[in-house]
């Protein structure tokens, strides 16, 4: 498939997007149309179109669009659509070969996250033309036949065959593997070509409190898992089951397996091999139904979330109707900082007197023990700042709100990530916050940054999410299937405007007082640490310490306590705005 070709499919959409004169609009279509009307003088003009800066210029205001507008489900995908045009249309002409996977990942997250829009099998089959343009010719014949499979009665469905006809594929091989069964089958936990040996299920941990249990599967490498349930079995005694199978893989030796939980949700966790090369994982449901499971990386490992019924069911301000909360469960990571936010009887917290919406905050102090995190060129290490950080958070969510706070470490200890967000989960926190210290290759790169869960759209939040996921970058980014999974349970929404409001008065309590401040934003990034918590959840980079100059402010206790000033008020602000946007949904 030509550029040429391609052009003109973009041409095409172009002109069947643009909505009709004085037709009522919303904010992000406005603010999508307004880009788009650019996109289509560029590409009217010879003169233009042949600048680079142009095409950069106009991928940098469809990018403000999307961060601003992440999770439209109309506007999103056509604003993805778009910046996979322009990077197109820019690699026509560098020929720089980041600018053609740029595009390709622009499509491939389109895709991903909205298999159901009416662009996701022209995204196909524009990814299959770029595929073959880096001749990846087996990725192309997928995409094409993702359209087969998945968009019968769309509008590429003929050119997708003929595609396939000329790379010869023909149609009998086509039904043979049909793409949906396998898709809902199987997770693909990328197993790269070189690594096809057998993999070891090394452990089995878990953490579990009345309505919460995480369970955490170890292998020494990257496999694949499918999923299912299994109805009860009462002639021999066995409960309703779900599992897991994992291949290639075998059982380490001396492995326990069984593992007793009996905690209301399941009963217990059985593993065996199933079969030459399949581990078999199954837990014995007691009260939950509603379980989720998905992977980590670096080590890698296979994660099972389960829940009761009633796990999500809390009422939001329930002081309102004068209830307070109930039975919070026992603790997972040791003592929690207490407040008074969380009582019974008629004393009411500072949190409560406010109508502020959040009483429990789980806070994350980045790294610890083994993992000292980033390193500033004179060796301050981000673990003990971090942790500096919390403490002074957790004080001040006391004192300042009334809010009930939980560290998920107390001290140099190591914490898996897995560990982090199973501790807010059980803890059945409002609001979860993971404090960090950033590191740039470049030693003047400085300013502050808050990140939320999502699909990374620009390699610096591609570095950054690799540096805390202590992964590489090329794994990051090819976790687009699993995270789509995983954000479709996930209060992306809530989170954004929780990062919106801490980073801007993040940005306010330090500015000017130690300089001017960089404000680098909001950003969205697949942070592993984010990854399955249940509630509105941020990444805070405080300051980068691989910067000489920010590195010396972050040993300054005085920074510091303007860091946690700026923190906390962003979580004061977002309270407020919930309060405020519920009473005015009241009346």
């Amino acid at each position: 498939m030509s550029a040429v070709a391609l052009l003109g499919q973009g041409q095409l959409y172009a002109r069947q997007s643009r909505p009709h004169q004085g037709q009522g609009i919303d904010k992000a279509e406005a603010s999508y149309v307004k880009v788009k009307t650019k996109y289509d003088r560029l590409v009217e003009s010879p003169t233009l179109r042949s600048q680079a800066a142009e095409w950069q210029r106009l991928i940098k205001e469809f990018r403000a669009v999307y961060f601003k507008y992440p999770d439209d489900q109309d506007v999103t995908p056509k604003i993805l659509y778009m910046m996979g045009r322009c990077y197109n249309n820019l690699y026509d002409h560098s020929k720089s070969g980041e600018d053609l996977e740029e595009a390709i990942k622009r499509y491939e997250v389109l895709v991903e996250r909205f298999p159901r829009h009416r662009l996701a099998d022209d995204a196909l089959y524009l990814l299959s033309g770029l595929y073959l343009m880096k001749g990846d010719v087996a990725s192309a014949k997928g995409a094409l036949k993702r359209i087969i499979e998945q968009y019968p009665n769309g509008d590429q469905v003929d050119r997708a065959k003929k595609e396939l006809a000329s790379l010869g594929v023909n149609e009998a091989v086509l039904g043979k593997y049909p793409y949906n069964e396998v898709r809902s089958a199987e997770i693909p936990a990328l197993i790269p070509e070189k690594e096809t040996g057998m993999r070891e299920v090394t452990d089995i941990r878990h953490w579990s409190v009345s309505d919460y249990t995480r369970i955490v599967i170890d292998t020494t490498g990257p496999v694949t898992f499918k999923e299912g349930f299994l109805p009860a079995n009462r002639p021999k005694g066995l409960p309703p089951r779900f599992y897991i199978d994992i291949r290639p893989a075998i059982i380490k030796k001396g492995l326990p397996t069984a593992v007793d939980i009996r905690d209301g949700l399941l009963k217990g966790v059985r593993v065996g091999q199933f079969d030459r090369t399949t581990v078999r994982v199954v837990c014995d449901l007691g009260g939950s139904r509603k379980i989720k499971a998905f992977y980590l990386e670096d080590p890698f490992r296979v994660i099972i979330d389960a829940f009761s019924e009633q796990y999500a069911k809390k009422t939001v301000c329930p002081v309102e109707k004068g209830e307070v909360s109930a039975e919070q469960g026992k603790k997972v990571a040791g003592p929690s900082i207490k407040g008074n936010g969380i009582v019974k009887g008629k004393g009411l917290s500072i949190a409560q007197q406010l109508g502020l919406c959040v009483r429990r905050v789980v806070i994350d102090p980045g790294h610890g023990g083994k993992d000292p995190g980033a390193i500033g060129p004179t060796g301050l290490q981000e673990k003990d700042v971090t942790l500096k950080i919390a403490r002074k958070v957790a004080e001040r969510l006391k004192n300042e709100l009334g809010c009930d706070v939980v560290l998920t470490r107390h001290s140099d200890v190591f914490l898996p990530l897995e560990q982090r967000t199973a501790i807010a989960n059980a803890e059945k926190a409002d609001l979860f916050i993971s404090i960090h210290a950033n590191s740039a290759p470049n030693p003047t790169t400085a300013g502050v940054e808050t990140y939320f869960l999502n699909f990374a759209v620009d390699e610096d939040a591609m570095r950054v999410a690799a540096l805390e996921n202590a992964t590489s970058s090329k794994r990051v980014g090819e976790l687009r299937s699993i995270l789509n999974k995983i954000l479709k349970n996930t209060k992306v929404n809530e989170s954004a405007r929780l990062a919106a409001f801490v980073q801007k008065d993040l940005v306010h309590s330090l500015d000017g007082r130690f300089g001017d401040v960089k404000n680098l934003g909001v950003k969205q990034a697949p942070f592993f640490v984010l990854i399955g918590a249940q509630m509105p959840s941020i990444l805070v980079e405080t300051s980068f310490i691989s910067n000489p100059k920010e590195e010396e402010l972050l040993r300054d206790d005085a920074y510091l306590d303007k860091i946690a000033d700026g923190i906390v008020a962003g979580v004061r602000d977002y309270s407020k705005n919930i309060n405020f946007a519920l009473s005015a949904s009241v009346h």
